[in-house]
């Protein structure tokens, strides 16, 4: 029986939880993210051991829980830059997977040069992909994870396909997280500006905030770690 306050008025269906989650466990497959990676939150994030400078991805960290809380609100993207091993990867499929667990944001994953690749592979005669077809999901994705920018050799092509895929983003106002370890200021480094253009720099500015991140390969002290450990 209905409360004394509630008598009289109609029952309310409840949402189907079970259905929302066979969606969110749809969703998150649908995003891409490598199976290496698929366990990585924002709650599970431990700056200590990523880096000899905490402090600096500890803010990041703050950066990125403050994104997901404003989202869709404020539609900025960010980009992650930092050396190897400081945990960018970790931060930005946190950021998507809790965009599609809280959000039920429609998200992907990409990794840079297995997306030029891909696009390479559709130029095969027996790949009946297209290339349109190939980067739809990227293109219309509400949210793009684009992993390890401006790694590899900066083609021509490479450059106008990218450069194609986040204009036609910052146009349709679609948010993108990218992680890059090009230093973006260091004379001499290679810098990120080298790597991808002027052009492509300026739109990143518009599309992005810039969070830098700095420290030591947490990977490279945790194998040196574990080396020791046996000897």
């Amino acid at each position: 029986m209905l409360p004394a306050d509630r008598e009289g008025e109609p029952e309310r269906a409840a949402p189907c939880t079970c259905r929302k989650d066979r969606r969110t466990a749809r969703w998150l497959e649908l995003a891409g993210i490598p199976p290496r990676y698929r366990h990585c939150t924002l709650e599970d994030f431990d700056p200590q051991p990523y880096t000899g400078s905490p402090e600096s991805l500890t803010w990041a960290l703050i950066k990125a829980r403050r994104f997901v809380e404003n989202y869709p609100a404020d539609r900025t993207g960010l980009l992650l830059i930092g050396p190897c091993g400081v945990g960018k990867t970790h931060l930005a499929v946190a950021i998507l997977r809790q965009l599609i667990e809280q959000r039920g944001v429609a998200g992907r994953f990409a990794d840079y040069r297995e997306l030029l690749k891909g696009m390479q592979a559709t130029y095969d005669p027996g790949n009946s992909q297209s290339e349109a077809a190939f980067l739809r999901p990227y293109l219309e994705a509400e949210v793009l994870v684009l992993d390890d920018l401006g790694v590899g050799r900066a083609t021509e092509w490479a450059m106008e396909t990218l450069h194609y895929l986040l204009n036609s983003r910052y146009s349709n106002e679609r948010t993108t997280v990218l992680t890059t370890n090009l230093d973006d200021g260091d004379p001499t480094k290679k810098e990120l500006t080298t790597a991808v253009g002027e052009r492509l720099r300026s739109r990143l500015f518009e599309m992005c905030q810039t969070v830098a991140i700095t420290g030591d390969d947490y990977r490279r002290r945790l194998r040196a770690r574990d080396f020791l450990a046996r000897d």
